[in-house]
């Protein structure tokens, strides 16, 4: 189940989403150069700019945000970064829209610093000699965008695309409370055990971001009400 787009989407360019992909993909390059050097090149380097979990307390506080702000922009893929930033760049639009540029960065980092500490928090991350349980990746800053979104534009048609090959592929119109809420409904299965297998996917991070972006944009409608969906917007499929 992967989104295609939202039905009626402002074709505007988000600004500020754009500008935070454009580091993560000049952040990636960065990557793949360093690992280009050879084995354990990359692994040393997450390690060093990362956030390890097992580490916090060892160091300064200012110390553990920096390696918290830069896991921010750290992917362990490229399958990681691409689904991340599309994700970013399809919901985001429409809560930069509605917060500002500016607002909608630091609303972005401070998603991203929920995430972070709901993941060090719950995820009981297990530290051994050769794991320290690193933290990277944009996830959670981006399922707080979602979370946002869902605020906004609840009943958005996210064109959905089931299947990956023919004859096995078609495409659903689904709502965003549907869409997002089996997104999220997905991450708690996984982290109770329920459905999946084990992996490396820190879910709480996933789940902490998003509730932090669906109460912020909640609250923060009661400053500035939430734009009213165009009636017509089906029109744009």
């Amino acid at each position: 189940m992967f989104p295609v787009t939202v039905i009626g989407r402002d074709k505007s360019i988000p600004k500020a989403a754009v500008i935070i992909i454009a580091v993560n993909l000049l952040v990636f390059l960065w990557e793949l150069s360093v690992d280009a050097k050879g084995d354990g090149f990359l692994k040393t380097a997450l390690q060093d700019y990362g956030l390890e979990v097992c580490k916090i307390g060892e160091q300064s506080v200012a110390a553990t945000g920096l390696d918290g702000f830069r896991s921010l922009f750290l992917h362990a893929s490229a399958a990681h970064l691409l689904g991340n930033m599309w994700f970013l760049y399809l919901f985001g639009g429409m809560v930069e829209r509605y917060l500002g540029s500016i607002k909608f960065v630091l609303a972005y980092l401070v998603f991203g610093a929920v995430a972070t500490l709901a993941h060090v928090a719950f995820g009981n991350t297990v530290c051994t000699v050769t794991d320290t349980g690193v933290v990277i990746g944009a996830s959670g800053a981006i399922a707080g965008v979602m979370g946002g979104f869902l605020v906004l534009r609840p009943n958005a048609k996210v064109k959905t695309m089931f299947g990956f090959f023919r004859p096995f592929v078609w495409s659903w119109n689904v709502p965003a409370f549907l869409f997002l809420g089996y997104w999220l409904l997905t991450d708690v299965l996984q982290q109770v055990g329920w459905i999946g297998v084990e992996t490396d996917v820190a879910h709480w991070a996933h789940i902490g971001g998003f509730i932090a972006g669906l109460v912020f944009v909640f609250f923060a409608g009661f400053v500035k009400p939430p734009p009213k969906p165009d009636p017509l917007e089906h029109l744009a499929d």
